[in-house]
């Protein structure tokens, strides 16, 4: 009965670190729309907007890599792809990049910084 409370919680707290990124970056888009509507100009007023859509991206590319079974797998049986190592550092520059935005920097550079999580993850063997 206790491994099966164990493993409800690990598939629970799986399913909020993979869902969670996207919400992140949801309410960081609003706050960045309603901040904007100042007026200013210029790439500091639309990085925000830009490092968000590029973490959305990497993240849709991390499930479609799970979905089609190019990450992942269990035991001895450890799946990998090279292109994994470029998206690792593709997150990294994304994180450092939603640090230096203005608005919303805080929901921005955790879900960064979850999905860089994630690909490091994948990058570690089981």
């Amino acid at each position: 009965m206790a491994t099966l409370a164990v493993a409800i919680v690990r598939l629970s707290i799986a399913v909020l670190w993979i869902l969670a990124p996207p919400v992140f970056i949801a309410l960081a888009l609003r706050e960045w729309k309603r901040v904007s509507k100042g007026g200013a100009s210029g790439l500091r007023a639309v990085w925000p907007a830009a490092v968000a859509l590029a973490v959305l991206a990497n993240w849709i590319l991390f499930l479609a890599f799970v979905a089609a079974g190019q990450i992942g797998g269990f035991g001895t049986h450890y799946i990998t792809t090279r292109l994994a190592d470029w998206f690792l550092l593709i997150s990294l520059l994304l994180f450092v990049g939603s640090i230096a935005a203005n608005v919303a920097r805080g929901k921005l550079s955790l879900a960064s910084l979850l999905i860089l999580a994630l690909w490091a993850g994948s990058e570690l063997v089981a």
